[in-house]
């Protein structure tokens, strides 16, 4: 695994994520980790992609995508791309179940970051489960 995506619905709540990984509490973990997070720019992908294409580069690209929408309203969804592409080797979509409320809450936010650190940590485990909420 290279890393995290930054869906383009969450990027500031990615951002203000990443600082908490690279803050004091978390940074030994995260280096220990040895992962990057991206942007939809990183990995040349444009601001409207489609999920169907964002599920292909972060499973060609070993990034493990952090979303908030993503829903299953057509045959190219994100939730189409899980159920009818996913394979026990593929990495899970992280799902943040209420992404303002990383901007409004630092102890929501920090749960946030440990619920997916300790996913991280055991990412192998987490191949082919599809979906994982945050927190």
């Amino acid at each position: 695994m290279k890393g995290i995506l930054a869906d383009i619905n969450v990027q500031g709540q990615v951002v203000l994520l990443g600082q908490l990984l690279e803050g004091d509490y978390w940074r030994e973990l995260w280096s220990s980790l040895e992962l990057s997070v991206f942007f939809f720019t990183d990995v040349g992908l444009p601001r409207s992609a489609s999920d169907a294409s964002v599920w292909q580069v972060c499973q060609e690209q070993a990034l493990a995508l952090i979303t908030a929408n993503r829903n299953d309203e057509a045959p190219d969804s994100l939730e189409a791309m899980i159920r009818e592409r996913n394979t026990e080797n593929c990495l899970p979509v992280f799902t943040l179940a209420d992404p303002e409320e990383i901007r409004h809450s630092r102890d929501y936010a920090d749960r946030v970051v440990a619920r997916l650190l300790g996913y991280l940590l055991e990412i192998d485990r987490y191949r082919g489960v599809g979906r994982l909420y945050l927190p």
